[in-house]
């Protein structure tokens, strides 16, 4: 009955880790999707691509917040628990989408427009920050043992998801809805949808505490943690970086279908529907493959390299022979080629933080990589196609995001070999420093 017990626990803690995730990625990419109708209501312009660049910059702004957000909540997290601290920011992020699903359009009341849909996106972004420390942790924790790494990959099994049915809906309103419908209020239906998942995710969250029966801990980062720390941190810094930059090129895909390539929205959706499902898909093998390698090397050296050499015929593809097929061939080939790897990869970055301090570090870490460049990368693609006047631009920005993420990676992986990770003993359940004054970076290994 405890072994039930347990087992039903850590299903919890982790459902209850996921939906928090699978609600930030839901709205971020509703927003990304929905970029140009967005543009449109609270930036109307006279150019299309303009409105649609001051309606990504809003997207942008919510990036900026992410680093104060993980250092606030990790805070809070460390002095009171994981729980308390995902309660919280599910709670903002809630406020947030209320705040950008009802505000009024600029006809309306002018500028408070647009000043209330970057007051929305503040909140979320500040939510989103410190959500991504804590969730990952306790998905980390609660798995078997010797597989917290790899059950780390579910953190980005849920991003796809959100993005995922964010498009589903998206595509089912660009089917259902006129054109003049869909730029009008249709896209306010999604973040409206999402709303109903906050009162499911506070039940869930609250049923989650009832498994916690650890004290928060409050013992201090030692000497030999802040050492791993100094030496792990900028590594896993450039990794995120690398796979921030190519997840928003990826998910840049309907906003590129509809406004560099003049495709209808239905379409651009339809792709990234289908891309979406054969990347979730591909995340199982890839987490077998990471469970399973005792050397991956090979496997996602190889991954990148594929990943560069196709990524610019795809594109040159889906700009000469616009259309749905093309679109398809594009979303399927990027979605999968990174979901194979993904599982090796955060296997690596998490298995090579301190456990006392993964939470904190993790999510301060991932904040600034994704606060520095994931908000930027959509606008900033957009502006070098407008000024450029070419449309090949994110593929070769994606070509240039393989060796930035796969070098520190190798670094990455060649430390955490070489550490001493053994299995927690006893007297040492989170590991630590034994008495022969070797950092065991965690028990889970």
């Amino acid at each position: 009955m405890t072994q039930l017990r347990t087992r039903q626990g850590a299903k919890t803690v982790i459902a209850a880790a996921c939906i928090g995730n699978f609600l930030e990625f839901y709205n971020f990419m509703a927003f990304a999707f929905f970029a140009p109708m967005i543009g449109h209501a609270f930036f109307p312009s006279g150019n299309h691509l303009m409105s649609l660049l001051y309606s990504l910059m809003t997207f942008a702004v919510g990036f900026f917040v992410r680093p104060l957000g993980a250092v606030t909540v990790g805070k809070f997290a460390h002095r009171y628990s994981q729980r308390s601290a995902l309660m919280l920011t599910f709670s903002l992020m809630g406020a947030g989408s209320l705040l950008l699903a009802l505000t009024p359009e600029t006809e309306t009341i002018g500028v408070f427009a647009p000043v209330m849909i970057v007051i929305a996106r503040l909140l979320q972004g500040f939510s989103d920050g410190g959500e991504v420390g804590p969730a990952t942790t306790l998905i980390f924790d609660a798995a078997p043992e010797g597989l917290g790494g790899v059950f780390g990959t579910i953190q980005y099994m849920t991003q796809l998801m959100g993005t995922l049915v964010a498009v589903l809906i998206g595509l089912v309103l660009s089917l259902s809805l006129s054109h003049d419908a869909l730029y009008a209020w249709g896209w306010r239906v999604p973040f409206l949808i999402g709303l109903v998942i906050v009162p499911v995710g506070i039940i869930l969250r609250k049923r989650a505490a009832d498994f916690d029966h650890t004290p928060p801990e409050h013992s201090p980062i030692s000497v030999e943690e802040r050492s791993v720390i100094r030496r792990v941190a900028p590594l896993i810094f450039f990794c995120i970086t690398s796979g921030t930059i190519s997840t928003y090129l990826r998910n840049f895909g309907v906003s590129y279908a509809v406004t560099v390539l003049h495709l209808s929205p239905a379409i651009g959706m339809t792709g990234m529907v289908i891309g979406l499902l054969v990347g979730s898909a591909m995340l199982v093998p890839g987490m077998w493959l990471a469970a399973r390698l005792v050397n991956p090397r090979l496997f996602v050296i190889s991954t990148g390299v594929v990943t560069a050499l196709v990524s610019v015929p795809v594109y040159y593809f889906a700009i000469h022979s616009p259309g749905v097929g093309s679109q398809i061939v594009l979303n399927i080939t990027l979605f999968m080629l990174s979901s194979l790897i993904n599982g090796c990869i955060w296997k690596t970055l998490l298995e090579s933080l301190p456990v006392g301090s993964r939470s904190f570090v993790f999510g301060i870490v991932y904040a600034l990589a994704v606060s520095s460049f994931g908000g930027l990368t959509q606008p900033f693609i957009t502006w070098l196609v407008a000024v450029t006047g070419n449309p090949m631009m994110p593929a070769y920005l994606m070509v240039l995001t393989v060796p930035l993420g796969t070098i520190p990676w190798l670094l990455l992986l060649r430390f955490v070999e070489r550490a001493s990770v053994p299995a927690a003993s006893p007297l040492s359940p989170q590991g630590g420093l034994d008495a022969n004054g070797t950092v065991h970076l965690s028990g889970h290994v």
